[in-house]
């Protein structure tokens, strides 16, 4: 973000100072990104609108994005918000589920690696972009799912858009959980018209869905789309229910295990292995990038055939660089810290920390949704609370991004904090008094 890279106020500067109720600030709380997509006009500038929004907002000290780390994201550390205020404190906004990025056995990994192959292969993965160590990290992967095959993409993001559009044709159907994750999204768009949403969780709403799509064409190929732990709500579908579904129906699965993989589920194999599906789903997307603490994504596929298909027509994998040695080498250490007993002991702090967070912010008037996770959402309702509280909370030294519109759906802005079992008590409980008191001053500055 350019207006964190900008130099013309020091990091020191005072936090900016204006009146909630100010005629100038109540656009800057009331709009939400919606109201300037699409836009119509000359691509070069039909977004100045949309640009001088976010700059007022980041001079108030309103736009919470682009946050910048200046000394290693540890679970207290010190980031620099867009308004150039750098904020110390507790940090609940990265993704690293099992406190792995920072771990001394995965830098010594990624060292080794740039020692020995450099800091990357530059060839996509059907030329040269693969080493003897990617290929034992794709047959680990394919071990612990009990599968034939995976294959390695360089982000999670590549591996689910790379998995719909390997695998679905223009004729073909896809029918997703309303929530399915941007890349599974866009993928599906990307391959066929023939693009429906279910409710989210709502089997019954799937179910319908499919007879009417049946009823109309009993024979094209169908993908049911969904994921194994959803990470803006915090909660899990009912696989089994999906599986007898598109076995009724004739259709196939995908589930994007990207929030669950590592940090759930007997020995890290999250809902499928929780729901003893390991081998009946028939697309697995994951990512390395949340309890791996490295980047990297990989696509496992119940048949050879699928996973030729994505091999040969998945534009994320055919058609970009490969990961890096320096990504596979330190997902491989993990991935053995993961599922062996040190990634028991890791989920069961974790399971500690996530109900101590759900209790203290029970205990302090909170509405949390979802079900225990990783993913703790706290829900704040108005986006006018929302951006208030998050630049409130900042200011008193909580490292978390309040989410809004179209993150989330309108109405339904929400802090998303991140656990790890690096947190203590005492931390969660500072972080929950500070979210507290920054939602409820911003519902008193603005009703």
């Amino acid at each position: 973000m350019p207006l964190i890279k900008q130099d013309a106020v020091s990091a020191d500067t005072a936090w900016p100072d204006f009146d909630p109720q100010g005629e100038s600030v109540q656009p800057l709380l009331k709009k939400n990104m919606g109201r300037f997509f699409p836009a119509s006009g000359s691509i070069d500038t039909r977004n100045e609108a949309l640009l001088q929004w976010i700059q007022r907002r980041a001079a108030a000290g309103l736009w919470p994005y682009g946050l910048c780390a200046v000394e290693p994201p540890a679970v207290e550390c010190r980031v620099r918000h867009s308004c150039h205020q750098d904020v110390e404190g507790v940090n609940l906004t990265m993704v690293d589920y099992l406190g792995l990025s920072q771990d001394a056995r995965l830098k010594a990994a990624a060292i080794e690696a740039i020692e020995t192959f450099g800091l990357h292969l530059p060839s996509s993965g059907p030329l040269m972009g693969n080493t003897e160590m990617s290929y034992d990290l794709e047959r680990s992967v394919a071990r612990l799912f009990g599968r034939q095959d995976a294959f390695l993409l360089p982000t999670g993001w590549a591996a689910g858009f790379g998995a719909v559009s390997g695998v679905v044709r223009p004729g073909d159907h896809v029918l997703m959980d309303e929530l399915s994750h941007q890349c599974l999204q866009q993928g599906a768009y990307a391959s066929t018209a023939n693009v429906s949403v279910f409710r989210h969780l709502d089997n019954n709403h799937l179910e319908s869905q499919l007879v009417e799509l049946r009823a109309k064409d009993p024979s094209s190929a169908i993908l049911i789309i969904t994921e194994g732990l959803f990470s803006m709500d915090g909660d899990t579908p009912n696989l089994r229910e999906v599986v007898a579904l598109a076995r009724r129906f004739g259709a196939q699965t995908l589930v994007d295990i990207a929030h669950d993989f590592g940090c759930t589920g007997p020995s890290g194999t999250g809902t499928l292995g929780a729901q003893e599906l390991m081998n009946d789903i028939d697309i697995v997307v994951g990512s390395f990038s949340k309890s791996f603490g490295t980047n990297g994504g990989f696509i496992s596929s119940r048949t050879l055939s699928m996973q030729w298909a994505q091999l040969c027509f998945a534009g994320p994998y055919t058609f970009s660089t490969a990961i890096s040695p320096v990504q596979v080498a330190a997902a491989a250490v993990a991935l053995q810290i993961v599922t062996g007993p040190e990634g028991d002991v890791l989920r069961a702090t974790l399971r500690e920390r996530v109900a101590h967070a759900r209790d203290a912010a029970a205990r302090r008037g909170l509405t949390v949704i979802g079900a225990p996770s990783p993913i703790v959402p706290v829900l704040i309702g108005r986006e006018q609370h929302s951006r208030l509280a998050g630049m409130y909370s900042f200011r008193r030294g909580l490292i978390a991004t309040c989410l809004e519109f179209p993150v989330v759906q309108r109405g339904t802005a929400r802090y998303r904090l991140s656990m790890s079992p690096r947190l203590s008590n005492a931390q969660i409980d500072t972080a929950m008094d500070i979210v507290a008191d920054s939602i409820a001053e911003a519902k008193r500055a603005v009703d």
